[in-house]
């Protein structure tokens, strides 16, 4: 059986400040805003009524990111994912030039160190939080 990893769902609860990291930071670009609703996605989420936009943006590479918005689900109690949290805990992507946004957006941005080079020198990387609490790990391939 052949796959391939189709998106990456992200739930976040400020559309405007994701879209900013997301699409200003790193250059991805929407392909698609919807709002989505029905009994299907009520069976397949697991939620009566639901109400969600949804936005799909992709990379350079086609790659691709999906921010989910509930729009009628009450808010609960964030769980803190760290880095060594059991289950997913960050996406990492390519970037170019990692010591320049790490200059640019270090104020922006919750890094959690300077770019570092890594054991075998082979590429230079950091952790960064995304808005929606997740970690996301920016790569230099040197």
């Amino acid at each position: 059986m052949k796959v391939n990893i189709r998106h990456t769902g992200i739930v976040t609860r400020n559309l405007k400040e994701s879209l900013f990291f997301w699409k200003k930071i790193f250059g991805f670009r929407i392909v698609k805003d919807m709002n989505e609703m029905g009994k299907t996605l009520d069976k397949v989420l697991k939620i009566k009524k639901v109400n969600v936009r949804t936005l799909k943006l992709k990379d350079s590479n086609n790659s691709q990111i999906e921010l989910l918005l509930f729009k009628n689900i009450k808010k609960t109690k964030e769980k803190k994912t760290k880095t060594f949290s059991n289950g997913i805990t960050h996406i990492s992507i390519t970037v170019k030039n990692i010591d320049e946004i790490y200059k640019k957006y270090k104020k922006k941005i919750k890094f959690n160190s300077e770019p570092l080079f890594s054991k075998d020198g082979n590429v230079k990387m950091t952790y960064c939080k995304t808005p929606e609490g997740a970690f996301l790990e920016l790569v230099e391939e040197l």
